[in-house]
C-alpha cells in the first residue's frame, strides 16, 4: 500500500512539489496504462496532455482518451472522443482507428445506423484500410448489422 510507496521514495521527496510530466512522458505512461487495462490512469494521462498547450501530442492524447473511455465501457464519452480525435487530424495516424472506434462506440450505445454510416465513411475515405484494421472493420460491420 501507501506505506511501501513512502518507504521507497527518497528522503525529502514528499516535501517537494510534484513535478509535472512532459506531454511525452504523460503519453508514454498513459499508453502503458492502457496496455495493462488501467483505463483510469490512461484517461488521466490523456486529460493531462489535453489540458496543457496544444502540442503535436494533442491528437495522440485525444485518441488515448477515446480508447480509455471505450475500455471503461463509457461508449457515449468514447464516441465523442473518437469523433474529436478524427476531426483533429482527418488524414493522420489515428484517422482510420478513430472512425472504427467511433463506429464501435455508436454500436455500444445502440446507434447502429450511425455506426454503419461511420463505417461507410471509413470505406469511402480510406478505400484500402490499414492491414490490421481489415478484420476489425468486418467485425464492426457485422456487430452493427450493416448491409
Amino acid at each position: 500500500g501507501s506505506l511501501g510507496a513512502a518507504a521507497a521514495a527518497p528522503a525529502g521527496a514528499a516535501a517537494a512539489a510534484p513535478t509535472k510530466r512532459t506531454p511525452e512522458l504523460a503519453m508514454q505512461e498513459g499508453n502503458a496504462a492502457l496496455a495493462r487495462r488501467d483505463y483510469a490512469a490512461a484517461e488521466n494521462a490523456a486529460r493531462e496532455v489535453l489540458a496543457g498547450p496544444r502540442t503535436p501530442r494533442s491528437t495522440d492524447a485525444q485518441f488515448l482518451l477515446a480508447q480509455s473511455l471505450a475500455g471503461k465501457k463509457d461508449f457515449q464519452g468514447a464516441a465523442v472522443a473518437y469523433d474529436d480525435a478524427y476531426n483533429r487530424s482527418r488524414t493522420g495516424t489515428h484517422a482510420q482507428d478513430s472512425l472504427l472506434g467511433l463506429a464501435n462506440s455508436l454500436t455500444g450505445i445502440g446507434e447502429k445506423r450511425a455506426a454503419c454510416a461511420t463505417l461507410d465513411k471509413l470505406k469511402a475515405e480510406f478505400p484500402t484500410p490499414k492491414p490490421d484494421l481489415k478484420d476489425p472493420i468486418a467485425s464492426a460491420r457485422q456487430r452493427a448489422g450493416c448491409r
